[in-house]
Formats: C-alpha cells, sequence, structure tokens
C-alpha cells in the first residue's frame, strides 16, 4: 500500500512546477483570471500528470531537500513560462513602436489584462496575438510542453549554469529585434514618411508640418497595418509554434 505522506509529496512537487509555470503565463497571470481558477486548472493539470512521474522516495523523506526541490521545480516552471512571455512581449513592443510613430502614444488606456496603461496599437497587437495563440491551438503547445519537461528534466534534476543564463539574456534581447521584425511594414512607411514631412518643413518653412501631418501619420499608420495584417498574422503564428522547440531547448540547458 503506498504511503499517503509520500504521494502527496510527489504531488505537490508536480503541482509547484505547473503552478509556477501558469502564473508566468500573460493570459493567465492577470488580475482578472481568479486565483481559484488558476489554482484549480494548475491541480487538474498536476492530478493529470501525477502517475507519469517518478521521484526518489529518500529524497521526499528529507523535508529539507523537499524544500530545495520544490524552489527548483518552481524555477523551472517559471523558466518555461518565461519562454511565453518573451513572444507576447515581443508583440507588444511591435505595438508599442508603431504607437509612437503614429501619435497614439499619448493617448494611452488602462489594460484590464495587466492593469498597466498601454497604447492603442498596442492592445490591438496583443489582443490579436491572443486570438492567434488560440486559433492555432497554441494553448496546447503549453500543454505539451508541461509534459515533456517532466521526460527531459526529472524532478530535483534541474541547475542553474551558465549556458542557461546567456539564454536567457539573449532570449530577452531578442524581444526588441523580433518587435521590430512584426512591426516593420508599418514601422518603415511611417519612418519614410517622416522623411517625405522632414523635405516638405524645409521647403515651406511656413507651415508646421510635424504638427499638421499628424493625422496623416496616423492613417498611414492604420492602413499599413491593415494591409500588413497577411504578413503580421502568420508571422505571429510561426513565433507561437516555435515554442515547442525554444522550450525543449531551455530545458537540455538546466540538465
Amino acid at each position: 500500500m503506498p504511503d499517503i505522506g509520500i504521494e502527496a509529496q510527489k504531488f505537490m512537487l508536480v503541482f509547484f512546477r505547473v503552478v509556477s509555470m501558469l502564473w508566468m503565463i500573460p493570459l493567465l497571470s492577470s488580475r482578472y483570471v481568479s486565483v481559484t481558477f488558476k489554482a484549480g486548472v494548475s491541480l487538474l493539470i498536476a492530478f493529470l500528470l501525477y502517475g507519469t512521474v517518478d521521484v526518489a522516495a529518500d529524497v521526499l523523506g528529507d523535508p529539507f531537500a523537499f524544500l530545495l526541490i520544490i524552489a527548483k521545480e518552481a524555477f523551472i516552471g517559471i523558466t518555461i513560462g518565461f519562454v511565453v512571455k518573451v513572444v507576447f512581449s515581443s508583440i507588444t513592443v511591435a505595438g508599442d513602436v508603431m504607437s509612437l510613430q503614429t501619435g497614439f502614444a499619448f493617448a494611452r488606456l488602462m489594460d484590464p489584462f495587466t492593469m498597466t496603461q498601454v497604447s492603442v496599437l498596442e492592445q490591438v497587437k496583443y489582443l490579436l496575438a491572443v486570438m492567434i495563440f488560440f486559433a492555432i491551438d497554441a494553448h496546447y503547445i503549453v500543454f505539451k510542453a508541461i509534459s515533456t519537461s517532466f521526460r527531459e528534466l526529472p524532478v530535483g534534476s534541474a541547475a542553474l549554469k551558465e549556458p542557461l543564463v546567456h539564454y536567457v539574456v539573449s532570449a530577452t534581447a531578442k524581444i526588441f529585434s523580433v518587435g521590430l521584425k512584426i512591426g516593420a511594414p508599418v514601422i518603415v512607411t511611417l519612418f519614410l514618411a517622416e522623411l517625405a514631412f522632414g523635405m516638405l518643413s524645409r521647403m515651406i518653412p511656413q507651415v508646421n508640418i510635424f504638427i499638421e501631418g499628424v493625422p496623416v501619420k496616423i492613417l498611414i499608420g492604420i492602413s499599413m497595418l491593415t494591409l500588413s495584417l497577411g504578413f503580421i498574422a502568420p508571422c505571429m503564428a510561426s513565433l507561437f509554434k516555435a515554442m515547442d522547440g525554444d522550450v525543449l531547448r531551455i530545458l537540455r540547458l538546466m540538465v
């Protein structure tokens, strides 16, 4: 007959990895998602994975080792959630740069998901990313990543190594480069419009071109955003589909 105390500790280790990962995902980190719902989803996923996880019994019997492993499991979950957060951050950066160029950055609103002040185009990009995330079943990739993590990185085997630190730093740096790539059609078009306005201001110094040109830039930005959705949407989808490989790589860097 299995020891209930040992099995309960095993379940807690699985739960802490799952809940720390889900808490990092932007969709679930919102204050509008209740703690009860987050805990319930985490408990359900942990229950489904509980039977597939093996943990050394001698480790579970030591309370100090158990606390250390809990910290490791939370670290693994946060690291996996970081991969998802980087993708969403890249998309919001693209929207923020576009808003800065069009002038929408001056009119900011409250984002109900993050409870922070965001620009209009930044919010549009984020909502578009959420729709694409579920449309291509990227949430299944997240669930698969949780299951794969227990196979690639058994409970208690995580270690903080130098290659992992370098990967996290490089992934953070890519937020801006990927964001510029996503918003490139609009950003480049608005940059050319700024050059044109600069030439006009030299030719017609009596007219304040930069003030008069704000409505034109807004029209150009929105028009170009509409026309470039055929490029932006597949680019976002490819980023979400690549999360599977990114998670696998980051797990192997912790072995």
